[in-house]
């Protein structure tokens, strides 16, 4: 094993960070994406439903640009997407009316973003990004970013694997920068099909072989004056 993988909390099981046939945009503002519609058929019940409900909010003024450098890369990134994952813990809704689970809500916003002289990449997230309201007829449901992130691949074909990093919302808040180092092998594809990898912080995580074959990307947190 080349190195012992580490999965940033439950981000990594929730947060979308790939954004299909999202490229870099000529735009010089940031804006955020329409709602997810709700998936055809889909039961009253069901997650998907949900999506239809939830609104995003038409004035967020709690707005961070996130800088993502990428050193040494193995080859080029033709493939990138940007996304932030949002909560509303407390509030639910019944996924299961015969057997009472219910569900709390959550939102992914796909972030747009651009591409920076100095060849990074900027996208700006809002912390704020979801209206509080009460969806349910149960009280105001009340939203909080649970991470936000970027994945890149060679190409984006589906055997390629996917670089991804990502960032917590005190690392947002404190404006710290997260350095994460990823094995050069893993480029463009590994032995398993659509491998996915969110690095290590630090080199010696590795192998001793494989520490000189790394690159890195680095996600920089800034506030933006509203």
């Amino acid at each position: 094993m080349l190195f012992k993988h580490r999965l940033p909390l439950a981000l990594c099981l929730s947060l979308t960070l790939w954004a299909a046939g999202c490229q870099p945009q000529p735009t010089t503002e940031p804006t955020m994406t329409p709602d997810v519609p709700s998936s055809p058929g889909a039961g009253k019940n069901d997650k998907s439903a949900q999506q239809h409900l939830y609104r995003l909010n038409p004035t967020p003024r709690q707005g961070y640009e996130i800088v993502l450098t990428i050193q040494d890369a193995p080859g080029p990134f033709k493939k990138m997407g940007w996304s932030a994952l949002y909560q509303a813990k407390g509030c639910n809704y019944v996924v299961n009316d015969f057997a009472g689970v219910r569900g709390e809500p959550e939102h992914t916003v796909v972030l747009p973003f651009t591409e920076r002289p100095d060849g990074s990449y900027a996208a700006t997230v809002y912390l704020d990004a979801m209206l509080d309201e009460d969806y349910y007829g149960n009280g105001v449901c009340q939203w909080q970013m649970v991470g936000v992130g970027a994945g890149v691949m060679a190409t984006g074909t589906p055997a390629e694997s996917s670089f991804r990093a990502s960032l917590q919302p005190d690392q947002v808040v404190a404006e710290q920068p997260v350095q994460l180092f990823y094995w050069k092998g893993y480029y463009p594809r590994s032995k398993t099909d659509g491998f996915r990898t969110w690095g290590n912080n630090t080199r010696e995580k590795f192998a001793l072989e494989a520490r000189d074959n790394l690159f890195s990307m680095t996600l920089t947190p800034k506030k933006v004056q509203p």
